[in-house]
């Protein structure tokens, strides 16, 4: 599954992104608010997002 999103510039070095629904389909986003960990697998080649305890 690939999707396509815009990125763009918010500060000197900052960027920000908007994230495909399905990406959060394990988490409630509605009814809690979450700190989220973003991982990069070099072996696998992707991106994964889980809830921080």
């Amino acid at each position: 599954m690939k999707f396509k999103t815009k990125l763009w510039k918010r500060g000197k070095m900052s960027f920000a992104t908007t994230v495909p629904h399905i990406v959060l389909l394990n988490l409630d986003p509605e009814s809690k608010k979450y700190n989220v960990i973003w991982e990069y697998d070099d072996r696998s080649d992707k991106w994964t997002v889980s809830p921080s305890s």
